[in-house]
């Protein structure tokens, strides 16, 4: 079985079949809690429309507080005005106006009336009546009425929008004998609100069941049995959904009903279940694309990989031409093209060994050949310059002849050595011959003298490391006054040091340049600029720090100077510090 149908086979087995039965569990448990946390949330915004609801009952019965702690008002109901003048008096100047107030801030009310208990007190156009006109349901909530307790009633439950009624008795000053019954109609506006805000529209319904009763067939339209029985019986859950109906209800305490919000399951659900086929459909394309996209990428990779075994079981000794590079970016660095890129690199090896033999040693043949050249160069140099010392004392051209020998000696030392030391007594040969040249150049502007108090065969030394120096008392000392400079170099030791100066009478130098060289020297030099380093400075710092890598320890270049009468330079190298894994040892 080819790998291709192994991913596939793989993909079925181990991904869509996992992912199809695990997303339709996952179906049946999403619609269930759903359907628990739809009605949930539909008991919650009713109990959150009641809240509301009662807030707007206490308000209305505010009212009441306004009307009883009026004195006008129980004066008026206690039949305390003499006449009937004093009596429309108080009731124009100050109870009138109470009463619109009260109607006005409570738009919900359609009428306000007070029963009175007094025949005294005088009855007023509609707002007081005398006890007798109340109805009978008004009687009957008037007599369960407890001192500073009211009493809500619906009206007409059925209808639409129901009318509530409020009643409450009104008590004289010393709240001893009632005088008064008040009365508040409210319009169906304040239930319309109620109903609204508990989603009451479309095909949902709600019902007002009075404590103590059940439901009757009538009372909800298509109301099925389950529910009806539901409803009666003697576990009121705040809610519950059969196959037809979803229920939540609610006890109003304060208006004695029972809110009962009825709705049915294929209307509710309708746009809840078009959304889940949207998505069942969406993963469904989801996944086929999933799939479409695993195969292209399982596909890609498997291509790779038969493309690489096909081109090894093809290669032999006669056929190492690395082709699979032409079917795989370079820039594909994944596991892959990492393997392609090794096996290409592999096979060019081998070409490179089995093909190509002959062309690395035609290159070893151009490499040595060269080298040859590069030796001719400094060996004619040499040559030439011998050619000239002999035929200069063939002449009796003594000066010729010394120097040319002078100038071979350096050119041999500076182009013939491969190693970057040598030992001190060398190094001073070759100071010897550059004063020469220098002394044959000069004249009698240059004399020099040389002290050495060393052992300079035992002294490993940096190749270099004196010649800058004589180089700058030749430049800086002889070369820039006319008078005669004499040059010294002087080498000796103490127990603990080596000492190599080298001082000259020339010009000297200024204070403020040697005291930027001193600076320098001591370890500043990593940010000189040219301007400081004019004039053989950077040769100065060049050769110290080369003392001090070379010899370790306390090893050091000082410079001392003074303007008009010379300058003095000493390498001080440190004994037993570290010299290319030796000791210096002088003794």
């Amino acid at each position: 079985m080819s790998i291709v149908r192994k991913i596939i086979i793989g993909y079925i087995f181990f991904v869509f079949i996992p992912v199809v039965t695990f997303g339709y569990y996952y179906y049946v448990q999403i619609y269930g809690n759903l359907t628990q946390q739809f009605v949930e949330s539909r008991q919650k915004i009713l109990e959150q429309a009641k809240a509301n609801m009662k807030a707007d009952l206490t308000r209305i019965e505010s009212v009441h507080r306004l009307l009883q702690y009026n004195p006008y008002v129980t004066d008026y109901l206690g039949g305390v005005y003499g006449s009937d003048a004093e009596s429309i008096y108080a009731y124009n100047r100050y109870i009138s106006p109470i009463m619109t107030q009260s109607l006005f801030a409570n738009p919900e009310i359609e009428s306000l009336r007070i029963y009175k208990t007094k025949k005294q007190a005088l009855r007023i156009t509609d707002r007081f009546l005398d006890m007798s006109s109340l109805d009978a349901q008004g009687k009957k909530i008037a007599s369960s009425l407890k001192p500073g307790q009211g009493g809500w009633i619906v009206q007409n439950p059925e209808a639409q929008e129901p009318r509530l009624a409020f009643y409450q008795n009104i008590y004289n000053p010393e709240f001893t004998e009632i005088i008064g019954l008040l009365e508040l109609r409210i319009g169906g506006s304040l239930m319309q609100k109620f109903y609204k805000a508990i989603g009451i529209e479309g095909d949902w319904e709600a019902i007002l069941l009075p404590f103590g009763e059940e439901a009757a067939e009538d009372t909800a339209s298509g109301m099925d049995e389950e529910t009806l029985k539901l409803l009666g019986g003697s576990d009121n859950k705040p809610f519950f959904i059969n196959r037809k109906t979803i229920v939540n209800q609610l006890a109003f305490e304060e208006l004695g009903v029972r809110v009962v919000v009825i709705g049915k399951v294929d209307v509710v659900f309708h746009a809840i279940k078009r959304k889940e086929m949207i998505l069942i459909s969406t993963v469904i394309v989801f996944l086929a694309a999933l799939s479409l996209a695993y195969y292209v990428l399982a596909s890609t990779i498997t291509k790779r990989i038969l493309r690489l075994a096909r081109h090894m079981r093809n290669l032999d000794d006669n056929n190492m031409r690395p082709y699979i590079s032409k079917h795989d970016s370079p820039n594909r660095l994944d596991e892959i093209g990492f393997l392609i890129m090794t096996y290409n690199s592999m096979i060019q090896r081998m070409d490179e060994l089995i093909n190509n033999v002959h062309r690395a040693e035609l290159r070893n043949k151009e490499a040595a050949y060269k080298v040859l050249q590069a030796q001719i160069k400094p060996h004619f140099l040499y040559n030439t310059l011998e050619t000239i010392r002999m035929l200069a004392e063939s002449n009796n051209d003594k000066e010729v002849a010394d120097i040319s020998f002078w100038f071979g000696k350096l050119m041999r030392y500076s182009l013939s050595s491969k190693e970057d030391h040598t030992v001190l007594a060398q190094e001073i040969e070759t100071v010897i011959f550059y004063l020469k040249i220098h002394k044959m150049r000069l004249r009698n502007r240059l004399s020099y003298d040389l002290d050495i108090d060393v052992d300079a065969d035992r002294i490993d030394c940096p190749r270099f490391m004196l010649q800058p120096l004589i180089e700058n008392s030749i430049v800086h000392g002889a070369a820039a006054t006319l008078r005669p400079v004499h040059i010294r170099l002087r080498a000796y030791e103490t127990a603990d040091e080596v000492r190599i100066s080298i001082s000259d009478s020339g010009a000297g130098m200024p204070e403020d340049k040697l005291s930027r060289l001193r600076s320098l020297l001591m370890g500043n030099s990593d940010n000189y600029s040219s301007r400081e380093t004019e004039g053989g400075g950077v040769g100065l710092i060049n050769v110290s720090e080369r003392v001090k890598s070379f010899f370790g320890g306390d090893s050091r270049l000082v410079i001392d100077s003074e303007q008009g009468v010379g300058t003095c330079l000493t390498i001080i190298i440190t004994k037993g510090a570290a010299v290319n894994d030796e000791t210096i040892d002088c003794r």
